[in-house]
C-alpha cells in the first residue's frame, strides 16, 4: 500500500513540475513578444525620422533652385511643377506671378512632407 502512495506522490510532483515549466515558458514568451513589439515601434519611428529629414532636404533643394533662378535672372519654376530627386519629390506649391513675394516649396519622402517658404524681394 505504501508503494502506491509513493507512486502517486511522485506522479503528483511530476505534474506540478510540468505545470510550473509551462507557466515559466509562457511568461518568457510574453516577455519576448513585448520586447519585439517595442523594438518594432522604435524601428518605425526611426524610419519616419529619416523620411522626415529627407523630405526637408528635398524642400530645401527646391528652395535653392528658386533662389538660384532669382540670382541668375532665370525664369522661376511654374506653380505645381515637380522635380524628382531619386525617391524624393519636390513640388513648387506657391510661386508669385511677378517673381516677388513668398515662395513655398514642399519636399516629400515616403510618408513625410516638409514645406519651406522663402520671401523673394
Amino acid at each position: 500500500m505504501r508503494r502506491a502512495t509513493t507512486k502517486q506522490a511522485a506522479a503528483s510532483r511530476r505534474g506540478a513540475v510540468i505545470m510550473i515549466i509551462i507557466v515559466i515558458l509562457a511568461l518568457i514568451s510574453l516577455v519576448m513578444i513585448a520586447a519585439v513589439g517595442a523594438g518594432q515601434a522604435d524601428a518605425q519611428a526611426s524610419a519616419l525620422r529619416v523620411e522626415t529629414l529627407r523630405a526637408f532636404y528635398a524642400a530645401e533643394s527646391g528652395a535653392i533652385v528658386v533662389f538660384k533662378s532669382v540670382v541668375d535672372g532665370d525664369t522661376l519654376p511654374t506653380q505645381g511643377s515637380q522635380i524628382t530627386l531619386g525617391a524624393e519629390t519636390v513640388e513648387f506649391i506657391a510661386i508669385p506671378p511677378s517673381g516677388v513675394g513668398d515662395v513655398t516649396v514642399e519636399g516629400r519622402a515616403g510618408f513625410a512632407r516638409r514645406r519651406v517658404t522663402i520671401e523673394i524681394e
